[in-house]
Parts: structure tokens; sequence; C-alpha cells
């Protein structure tokens, strides 16, 4: 029993001796953290700001702990915003799809490729071009609503060539449209209004025969280009005018399919056509007698807008591309 005590005892020492030998080599050791505290390290990184930038320590604290709140204010506003996204949808980042196309109408020269080539570049397009085919894109838009505010959707956008013997393209793209514009140049308006009148007036027939009944509804905005001239008409000028026109037009093309005047039997056939498409309501006073062609009887909803493709100022219609 004596001898195991003693060896007992000679191992209880060596493991004592073990342990201190271990601490003492710790405390030898170099320590894990740097001696130099969090305030030493900020002094010493104001200090050297202040060696480069020549602004006294005592300034530069504000400003740093300054520009450190906005930049937590801009990080909130942007996780905000990408919780807003996430929760309810957003059309920018989607570019949510529309149905149906927009089509661009009009006489040669109005601006309707400059249009287009704007719309689809997002700069002015200034060059003058003549089309004799269909341009055709699909493009983001975004425009503003009285509800939601600034919406985009990706619009297919086609530009129709305005040469009048290419008037059957649109005949082909009606049907699958969801508006149109009706592209003028604001300027030369007066000298070419019958012309003009011709055109709008052939597309109604177009519209109205394509679409049946819905052609009421049918958004058609008439964008009077290059409202930025100082020589450029006013819409009330352009839109009574038009309608004048417009007028004797219908009464016209009535005329001569009731009266079945003979001549060109294509001709003839053409005039008939016309006057039996419900292009417009017409409306008779109290004495029996119909009443002059407004727009506002016409078989569609026809819109009148002042656009300037020169200086991409078409916000309006933008927002009639997008909401209608």
């Amino acid at each position: 029993r004596a001898r195991a005590m003693d060896a007992a005892e000679e191992t209880m020492a060596g493991l004592d001796a073990a342990a201190e030998d271990a601490m003492g080599g710790i405390g030898d050791s170099a320590p894990l953290l740097s001696d130099t505290s969090l305030e030493d390290a900020a002094g010493e990184f104001l200090l050297r700001l202040q060696r480069q930038t020549g602004i006294p320590a005592a300034a530069l604290l504000p400003l740093i702990l300054s520009l450190s709140s906005i930049a937590v204010i801009l990080l909130c506003q942007a996780l905000f915003a990408l919780l807003v996204r996430v929760a309810f949808g957003d059309a920018r980042r989607g570019g949510g799809h529309s149905n149906g196309s927009v089509l661009l109408l009009g006489v040669c020269g109005a601006g309707k490729t400059a249009l287009f080539q704007t719309l689809r570049s997002g700069s002015p397009y200034l060059t003058t071009v003549t089309s004799m085919e269909a341009n055709d894109a699909t493009i983001l838009m975004e425009g503003k609503t009285r509800k939601s505010g600034v919406v985009a959707k990706k619009l297919r956008v086609v530009d129709l060539p305005g040469h009048p013997r290419l008037g059957g393209l649109l005949e082909t793209h009606v049907r699958s449209a969801r508006s149109a514009v009706f592209v003028i140049d604001a300027v030369d308006f007066a000298s070419r209004r019958r012309e003009i009148a011709e055109r709008l007036f052939h597309a109604l027939q177009t519209i109205a025969k394509a679409k049946g009944r819905a052609a009421r509804t049918f958004p058609l905005i008439v964008a009077c280009n290059k409202s930025e001239k100082i020589t450029a008409h006013p819409i009330a000028f352009i839109k009574s005018r038009l309608e004048k026109e417009m007028d004797a037009l219908l009464r016209t093309a009535g005329s001569l399919a009731e009266t079945g005047s003979k001549g060109d039997d294509r001709k003839d056939a053409a005039n008939r056509d016309d006057a039996f498409a419900i292009v417009a309501r017409r409306t008779k006073n109290k004495n029996g007698n119909e009443t002059p062609f407004v727009f506002e009887d016409a078989n569609a909803d026809v819109s009148f807008s002042a656009v300037s493709v020169a200086e991409n100022d078409l916000d309006e219609l933008k927002s009639f591309m997008v909401v209608r």
C-alpha cells in the first residue's frame, strides 16, 4: 500500500508540473488580438484622412457619420422598393406584355417612321425616311396613368407606309390591333388637309369593317407632329378643318351610293362600300336634316394630341399607347 501511495503522489506531481509548464508557454506566446484598441484605430484613420484631405479630424468625424447615415437611408429605401416589387410585381422589371399591336398611320412625310424610331431608341430621330414596307418592333413603353402612376408595357408597334398604293396593309394588321396613332404634320396641314382627311376616312372605314361593333370603342389618336414649331397649326384648328373635310367625304359617298351613279365600276363599288361602312353615326336636327360630322360621332374613339418627335415630347402619346 505504501508503495502504491508513493506512486500515486509521484504521478500527481508530474501532472501538476506539466500543467504549470503549459500555462507558462501560453503566457509567453504572442497575444491573439492586437494591443491597438478600436478607438485607437479610428483615431489613426482620422489622422490619415486629415493628412490627405487637409480637413481637421474634428470636422471629419461628423462628416463621416452624416455620410454613413445617408448610406443607411438609401439602403433602406432600396430594400423597401425591392420588397414592394416582389410583393406587388413591377411592370418595369417584367415589362408586362399587351394584347394586340399599336398601328402608326398617316400620309407620306408626316413623321411616322421618325416617331417609330424615336419610340424604339428613346432619342429623337431626325432623319426623314420614306418607308415602302411596314416596320415592326416590340418596344418597352412607359406611360403615366391616373390610378397606378407610371406603368410600363411591352408593346408591339407597327409603322405602316403612308403611300396610297400600300393602303391595303392596314386591312392585314387592323384585326389584331389594340389602338392606332394617326400622325399628321401640323405645319403643312392646311395645304394637305384634303389628302389627310381622305386617308383618315379610309382608316375609319377599314377599322369599322374589321372590328364591327367593337369599332365604336377602338382608340385612335391623331398625333399632331412638329407642334414645337411656331408655324404649327393648333389642335382646335386641325380638328375643325378635318371635320369639315370628313363631312364632305361622307355626304359625297352617301349621295353616290344612293343615286347609283354610273361610270367607273371600280370607283362606284368603292363608293358604295364606303357609304355602307359605318364610319360615323349620323344625327339629325329638329328639321330632319343631317347634322355636320364631328369626331364625337365617329365610329372610333378619336382624340387629338400635340406631339414633337424632334424634341421627344411624346409623354401624352406614350400614356395613350400604354393605357389604351
